[in-house]
């Protein structure tokens, strides 16, 4: 009658395998897909935020060619952007015009401090512009006169002990003079190279970076070197356009690693903690100069987080209306370091592929200690009941 009894139960076969392959598929298809997609996806956003970028500055160039006040300062790097741009650009043209005639006029403001007028001759340089100068020679006598005997390029103002002010080498001026020596051709003698160089070399602290003079650490008020994150990058430039310093070279790999640390601190320095775009620019034209591409993407990564809304760039340590310097190199940064082909097609699968080994491996791991406790179950002579009614 109604009594209890027990049954022996067949319970269905697992259905692990099917579902593992199921994921197996899934992951490898997103393998394929998801590398191209977010390359494709990152490079739609840098090409659109260097097309903003050149956008605010063609609109605020002035109708001689120049940009903002102080014009030498800003129109190099906007002047540049421009060119790399469109090699035949109308605007780009006029600004390079406004820069020789900047550079021929030796009572401007171009000249005063060695940095500014080696960034304009480097622009030159660097777009085929020089044949603009009336006097490359004369240019080239009138920046040599900055260096200092056996040692650096002169420029800042720095308050001395008895509180007067006086120029001074700096790292700064140094490179930005080399920078624009090096690119235009201009003749420097073999022993003043090398005193700029070893000059340069002699303001590296321990952890890789350089310092604005032997005395001063750094100095917001140093317009093309505000903090040590761009003036690093402006030595490591101008070591890597005396063309004899290579990656390999330890100054020259401390001050990469230096670099590198600081995108893993968004481009803050302990001075005003803050994110600095235009020494991000700057890192992102080292890194590749010394062929670190990963590490170049990264700056550019981070650059693509401080566009303003109107497509312009402002770094953390200027004010308000000094727009056009950091818009202008950081938009050279955007349209100089691109993601490779080498990057783009190899790398990337690479890294989601050893993802989906990696996924496998557990899985199939988690397959075989299944089946081997099922076993084990089996032989024990376990047998799962249902006591039924």
């Amino acid at each position: 009658m109604g009594g209890s009894r027990s049954e022996r139960v067949t319970l269905p076969a697992p259905k692990y395998p099917l579902t593992a392959a199921i994921w197996i598929i899934i992951l490898v298809t997103l393998s394929m897909v998801s590398p191209t997609h977010y390359t494709n996806a990152a490079a739609m956003s840098q090409t659109s935020a260097a097309r903003s970028a050149l956008t605010w500055l063609s609109g605020n160039e002035k109708a001689d060619g120049s940009f903002e006040a102080f014009s030498q300062i800003p129109t190099p790097g906007a002047a540049l952007a421009l060119w790399l741009n469109d090699s035949h650009s109308a605007q780009a043209a006029k600004s390079f015009t406004w820069l020789a005639s900047q550079l021929d006029n030796s009572s401007s403001y171009a000249w005063g401090e060695a940095d500014i007028p080696g960034d304009m001759l480097y622009t030159l340089g660097a777009s085929n512009n020089i044949g603009l100068l009336h006097n490359l020679t004369s240019i080239s006598s009138e920046l040599g006169a900055y260096q200092q005997q056996s040692s650096g390029f002169i420029g800042y103002y720095a308050q001395l002990s008895d509180g007067s002010y006086a120029q001074v080498a700096t790292s700064v001026d140094t490179a930005m003079a080399l920078w624009g020596i090096f690119q235009a051709n201009s003749p420097i003698s073999t022993g003043n190279r090398t005193f700029a160089l070893n000059y340069l070399l002699s303001l590296q602290n321990v952890d890789g970076s350089f310092n604005l003079t032997r005395t001063i650490p750094e100095s917001s008020t140093d317009a093309l070197g505000p903090e040590r994150i761009s003036v690093t990058a402006l030595v490591l430039l101008a070591l890597r356009y005396a063309g004899k310093y290579a990656a390999d070279d330890n100054r020259v790999s401390k001050a990469l690693d230096f670099l590198a640390n600081a995108i893993s601190k968004n481009f803050t320095t302990t001075g005003d903690h803050k994110g600095h775009v235009y020494g991000a620019a700057l890192s992102a034209l080292a890194f590749q100069a010394y062929s670190r591409t990963v590490q170049a993407l990264a700056s550019v990564a981070f650059i693509l987080t401080q566009q303003n809304s109107d497509g312009s760039f402002l770094d953390a340590a200027r004010g308000s209306s000094q727009k056009t310097l950091d818009t202008g190199w950081v938009t050279v940064a955007l349209e100089q370091v691109q993601q490779g082909p080498l990057f783009n097609s190899f790398l990337s699968p690479i890294v989601f592929v050893g993802i989906i080994v990696a996924v496998g491996v557990v899985v199939v791991v988690f397959l075989v200690v299944s089946r081997w406790s099922s076993k084990q179950i089996a032989s024990s002579g376990a047998v799962l009941t249902i006591p039924t009614h």
